[in-house]
């Protein structure tokens, strides 16, 4: 700003060239412009730290003030005789200005931007000292040298160090804001009914996380039901620690931060969601349909086996990722709902008036679990009969205009064969089995998840997905991108 305006003002006013007659006037703009270049340079080094970059910065802020002051008043005090040099006469610096803009927008430690303020308070008086010796002027008394071109600065120093140690305390609450335990939240992946989903890193082990935060909004109203939502989702959350199939997104750490918002710390995957994956290639052959159910299906079997039901199985919360040198590997996501059996023996049933009554999403949602009924693992493998129908068809089960319309469906209708939507042909015994899984009686299903693994492995397919078709896949796909 002070390179351009400089000029551009003298130009103006038609004296640019008289401006610049001597070398004390054209000197300061040339050492302004060298040094911004330099500045600009600097940020482009990779290997320079924030810490150096930042005193660098401030070393700028006080040349630019001593140019600054250069160019407006040296060899500019001649005309004024000693005894009439005055605030009046001699008007504050432009350095004034430049010191408070300064603080606003570059941060840095107290003792760094104390030191730089009062050497760039310097700098008028400094360039008086320097017209002196130089230019033969006759001095000026102790006391107008120091209320005139002294204390104004001193002044505003002060001031503008008082305001730029406010805003430092202001950015160590902001990233103190955006630490939760051991963690620092580095970039939003996405948001979701629940909360955000951040990238995160640990302080001390540089290890990259996903980072789950859900507000207090999301869980409930009143201070009685957030103290219990918080005491269920410590129970819930060190259940779900306690999962260590491969195939179930591992948490690393829980809690909740000062303001209540409740978080999961969990391993940063490398892939695709099955949402995303079907939206973006389309329905899935169905031996690749069979490789993702079987894997999902061993992380839903031990969770089952320790009597937690996710709740809200879907295309969104199956993750196929890389994993090390295997391809194609794949996660359950989010078990933010998960609950154990006996503490979700409903008595009433939902209010279906209102859709957002009934826990999970829709689209996936198991009949029993709309009727108010017992839920237990059984009503997980109802979704993931609705997961391998979307794989299958890119199609929903059920497809009504309104949620409610969705949810009263699957209460009573019956679904279509996935084979008969779908675009490729499908093994009858996957046909089979997809509408088993989708049977509106829970005992009329399949009963576990063991039991599906044991299934899916019977279905002949034409070609089987091998390691080496999921490698090439993976070598020439495009999109995928790392997430909780």
């Amino acid at each position: 700003v002070t390179v351009v305006a400089w000029p551009l003002t003298t130009g103006i006013r038609g004296v640019f060239l008289q401006e610049f007659e001597q070398v004390n006037q054209w000197g300061p703009v040339i050492f302004l412009i060298l040094s911004s270049a330099l500045i600009l340079t600097l940020t482009y080094v990779p290997r320079l730290s924030g810490s150096t970059l930042l005193r660098a910065g401030w070393i700028y802020h006080v040349a630019v003030s001593f140019s600054w002051a250069f160019m407006q008043y040296l060899g500019e005090f001649d005309w004024i005789p000693p005894e009439h040099i005055n605030i009046d006469q001699f008007g504050m610096s432009g350095v004034a200005l430049w010191m408070f803009f300064f603080v606003v927008l570059v941060p840095g430690r107290p003792r760094l931007v104390l030191t730089a303020l009062l050497a760039s308070a310097a700098a008028v008086p400094a360039t008086y000292l320097l017209s002196l010796a130089t230019v033969g002027m006759p001095p000026v008394s102790a006391t107008n040298f120091f209320l005139v071109l002294v204390l104004p600065y001193l002044f505003t120093a002060l001031a503008a160090y008082v305001a730029a140690r406010a805003l430092y305390r202001l950015r160590l609450d902001a990233i103190r804001a955006r630490q939760l335990g051991a963690y620092r939240l580095d970039s939003l992946i996405g948001k979701g009914g629940m909360g955000e989903v951040w990238r995160g890193t640990h302080r001390y082990l540089a290890r990259p996380a996903a980072m789950k935060l859900i507000g207090q909004d999301a869980l409930a109203s009143g201070p009685a039901m957030v103290k219990a939502s918080i005491a269920r989702f410590e129970r819930e959350a060190k259940a779900t620690a306690s999962l260590r199939s491969p195939h179930t997104v591992e948490l690393y750490d829980f809690g909740v931060a000062q303001d209540g918002t409740l978080y999961y710390v969990m391993e940063l995957l490398d892939g695709i969601d099955l949402q995303q994956l079907v939206r973006q290639d389309g329905p899935l052959p169905p031996e690749r349909v069979i490789h993702v159910l079987t894997q999902a299906c061993a992380s839903l079997a031990e969770a089952h086996q320790q009597g937690l039901v996710h709740r809200d199985i879907k295309p969104a919360n199956i993750y196929l990722c890389r994993l090390g040198v295997e391809c194609d590997f794949v996660k359950v996501l989010d078990f933010g709902l998960v609950k154990h059996v006996a503490s979700i023996e409903r008595r009433t049933p939902p209010d279906l008036t209102q859709a957002d009554m009934v826990p999970g999403t829709p689209s996936y949602v198991a009949p029993e679990m709309i009727r108010g009924e017992p839920v237990d693992g059984r009503a997980d493998l109802y979704a993931l009969g609705c997961v391998a129908y979307w794989l299958l068809t890119g199609r929903l089960v059920f497809e009504e205009p309104t949620s409610l319309a969705v949810l009263t469906a699957h209460a009573s209708k019956e679904p279509l064969p996935p084979g008969s939507r779908a675009e490729c042909s499908v093994p009858p015994a996957l046909d089979r089995l997809v509408l088993a899984c989708l049977a509106k009686r829970p005992e009329d299903r399949i009963q576990t998840a063991e039991a599906m693994i044991d299934e899916l492995r019977l279905i002949e397919v034409a070609e089987p997905w091998t390691r080496e078709r999921a490698v090439t896949w993976w070598e020439t796909s495009e999109g995928v991108r790392s997430k909780e």
